[in-house]
């Protein structure tokens, strides 16, 4: 643990380690069903997993799977043991919620939704800043024909910069499934940009 000493000889944590402290004190509040600690994950984390939501499911209904996520989050973090990070364990709810979605579009909702507070940042994401608006409407238009699996692994693996072995863990399988399912989805999507050239050298092939 990180110490500061005073000239006093007394100690006090160091910032980063007070903050990692306060962290790790909300998690466990949520766990405990503290709505209040509950509330606050959310606004902690509710940009990161918007992000991540970004081309896995179609923008018309990121603002409902981001929703069904924490919904996720809220019946599921009692299972939450640390042995993994949260941000790790997160990012892996929103991926299979993300799949889910589009797999199933009928949604249950939990009363603690209405106490979220909403997404009031409405700045661009980092992977809309390099795309116009149009190409990146051309982009979920592609993606929308690839399978939920195919289309998770290439958005993360291509567009997000999740290597293969870590999206083997995130979807509990072996990256040797992780490679093939990459490379079948590059080969259909560079089949589908063929009929769109400004988009035929976005999914360019790359190393794992």
């Amino acid at each position: 643990m990180d110490l500061l000493l005073y000239s006093d000889g007394s100690a006090a944590l160091h910032a980063p380690a007070m903050r990692d402290a306060a962290r790790a004190d909300v998690i466990q509040r949520a766990r405990s069903g503290d709505a209040a600690a509950f509330r606050e994950l959310y606004a902690q984390h509710h940009r990161q997993v918007a992000r991540q939501l970004t081309f896995l499911v179609p923008r018309a209904d990121l603002e409902d799977v981001l929703q069904d996520v924490f919904i996720e989050v809220f019946r599921s973090i009692r299972r939450f043991e640390g042995k993994s990070a949260f941000t790790t364990w997160l990012y892996r709810v929103t991926v299979h919620v993300a799949m889910k979605a589009r797999r199933k579009h009928t949604r249950s909702r939990l009363d603690v939704v209405e106490e979220l507070p909403e997404a009031a940042d409405e700045r661009p994401l980092p992977v809309e800043v390099s795309l116009s608006a149009e190409r990146q409407a051309r982009v979920e238009a592609l993606l929308e024909q690839l399978s939920p699996k195919k289309r998770a692994v290439l958005v993360m693996h291509d567009l997000q910069g999740v290597e293969a072995q870590a999206i083997a863990e995130l979807l509990d399988t072996n990256v040797l499934t992780v490679r093939t399912r990459l490379f079948y989805a590059r080969r259909e999507l560079e089949a589908l940009a063929k009929s769109d050239p400004a988009l035929a050298d976005f999914f360019g092939g790359g190393g794992s």
